[in-house]
């Protein structure tokens, strides 16, 4: 018994390699981005999403690989995943790590504003908007555009210091902060490790951008009940929420390239 229960609580536990992934080349161009084609393209989706079927679209006009990518809309005046962009929970087999990548690139006319949320890996209930995390309901590790196209992490973790999202910059190693530019490809990469258990502070948090480091967070608790990564939240919206968060007219982003792995090498990208 004594053996079984150590074996449980080992962080190195080992899992049967996952590996799902989309270009998005199978779908029609034109089209919505909706749980049925998350599906065809071997994904997990709860059943909930905000605005797939409304602002999502299969583009051919522009793509990293291939000819399509996938063309989120943020409409003009609107704020928060009701009515700005795309919300939806990709289930991931548990695992103490993954590494997620995708390709994004903003539409020439995008309209920063005070920020907005971008896709990144969680767990169980999706630990968001202003929740306690308390060990039991998840937690997201999103990244957010900022004003004038500044990066940050935006991390909900069980020690977070506020009510909101634990921010972190993402700094190249040449000391510049990551900052988009309009109408430009980025890879962006991540590996979420979780914590041991509840007493432990070892979970992690690694990002990348167009294949160089740009943060290393450690000492994190995610989970107080032996949680795992299991989501991928493709979660991107301006906001917070209210009017000085909305757009000032209707703009894009195109995502391509997602990609998501217990191993780095899968993720991974040279420079180019």
């Amino acid at each position: 018994m004594i053996v079984l229960l150590s074996f449980l609580l080992n962080c190195s536990v080992i899992f049967a390699q996952q590996i799902i992934s989309t270009d998005f080349e199978t779908n029609v161009a034109g089209r919505a981005y909706g749980l049925d084609a998350w599906k065809a393209d071997n994904f997990i989706t709860e059943t909930w999403h905000n605005g797939m079927d409304e602002r999502s679209m299969v583009d051919d006009s522009v793509s990293v690989s291939g000819s399509k990518s996938l063309r989120i809309t943020y409409p003009v005046g609107y704020s928060g995943p009701q009515r700005n962009g795309a919300q939806v929970s990709v289930v991931l087999p548990g695992a103490d790590e993954y590494y997620m990548s995708y390709w994004l690139r903003f539409s020439n006319n995008f309209s920063f504003k005070l920020g907005g949320k971008l896709p990144g890996l969680a767990a169980g209930a999706l630990c968001s908007g202003g929740e306690t995390c308390d060990g039991t309901n998840g937690f997201s590790a999103r990244f957010m555009w900022q004003a004038e196209g500044k990066v940050i992490l935006y991390l909900y973790h069980m020690d977070k210091p506020g009510k909101y999202g634990d921010a972190s910059k993402l700094i190249f190693p040449s000391g510049e902060e990551v900052v988009f530019e309009k109408n430009t490809w980025y890879h962006i990469m991540q590996r979420v490790k979780i914590n041991c258990s509840v007493n432990n502070y070892d979970g992690e948090v690694e990002c990348w951008v167009n294949g160089l480091p740009v943060l290393l967070r450690q000492g994190i608790r995610f989970s107080s009940e032996g949680g795992k990564v299991d989501r991928f939240y493709f979660s991107t919206f301006h906001g917070g929420s209210g009017p000085d968060w909305a757009p000032t007219e209707t703009c894009h982003i195109w995502f391509d390239d997602l990609i998501i792995s217990e191993h780095k090498e899968d993720v991974e990208v040279s420079l180019r």
